[in-house]
């Protein structure tokens, strides 16, 4: 199995370093294709993508583009590996994660993408939130439900096979923001998500991120959401928005009313066992 990794990088030289290093020092039986594609940089970036591939076969590629999701379709479009997926160059994979998306894809073949859990973190890599093992489901991705009124698809911890990026084509590279929240609804239309109960990666909050400009990923995700006003819709909206503003307490009743109002009971997520990947019933619309 080979994995296709990509960088989108500019001015990035801050952080660079430790996200070259999470991918470079993953171990297991598989082989690492990474792939750095730089928008012209003009601080230390280059030389520290070139310091790297002295020593390891990067490949990378410094041109002015258009933006980040440009630099991310470029980059899958000259990757060869079996697994695809892309890293910001401020955030980190966590030792082993690709072992155990490996291991997890080997043994559950059916699968066509996949993600583990985030770990939250402050701009020096302290962890802030350990984001728990949500499930998430094919519909209401597509309906782009999730990032709008449900929690999040955390781009970081997710992988998936090469076939199924070529059925899609590309992100849509006249967004500037919400990219990933495109590339989920067109994969939700061809397969469903499952869930590791395990973290993969760190998210690094910082300031001037991109991901900081919520009303301008609100707009996008606007545009592209293909959302419909049904009565399924307008009750998923209620349940999230009134778990938002009401206290936690209440946690239990929201479960039980997540129960009766959308529960199927044939969702599956992959727990860890052993350092083995082993397919468990969902318990609750989080995974514990």
């Amino acid at each position: 199995m080979k994995f296709s990794i990509i960088t989108p990088t500019y001015n990035s030289e801050k952080y660079l370093t430790e996200t070259i290093e999470s991918v470079l020092s993953q171990k297991g039986d598989f082989e690492i294709e990474y792939i750095i594609i730089d928008g012209g940089s003009t601080d230390k970036t280059i030389e520290i993508i070139k310091k790297y591939s002295e020593k390891y076969p990067i490949k990378w590629i410094s041109e002015k583009d258009n933006g980040m999701y440009s630099a991310i379709n470029k980059g899958f479009s000259i990757a060869t590996g079996d697994i695809f997926a892309w890293i910001n160059s401020d955030d980190i994979y966590l030792p082993n994660a690709f072992q155990t998306i490996s291991k997890t894809i080997k043994k559950y073949p059916e699968i066509d993408w996949l993600k583990g859990t985030t770990l939250i973190s402050n701009e020096k890599l302290n962890t802030i939130k350990k984001s728990p093992c949500y499930i998430y489901n094919q519909k209401w991705i597509e309906k782009g439900i999730y990032g709008r009124n449900a929690y999040f698809i955390h781009q970081d911890s997710v992988f998936w096979t090469k076939e199924l990026w070529n059925k899609v084509s590309k992100i849509d590279d006249k967004l500037k923001l919400a990219g990933d929240y495109d590339l989920w609804i067109k994969f939700a239309k061809l397969s469903s998500l499952w869930s590791i109960n395990k973290p993969i990666s760190r998210f690094r909050k910082r300031m001037n991120q991109l991901s900081k400009n919520m009303k301008d990923y609100r707009k996008e995700q606007k545009e592209i959401s293909s959302e419909q006003k049904d009565l399924l819709t307008f009750k998923i909206k209620l349940f999230f928005w009134l778990k938002t503003k009401l206290p936690t307490i209440f946690e239990p009743i929201f479960i039980f009313k997540y129960k009766l109002l959308f529960w199927d009971r044939n969702k599956y997520y992959i727990n860890i066992e052993n350092n083995e990947p082993i397919k468990r019933k969902v318990n609750s619309y989080i995974a514990k």
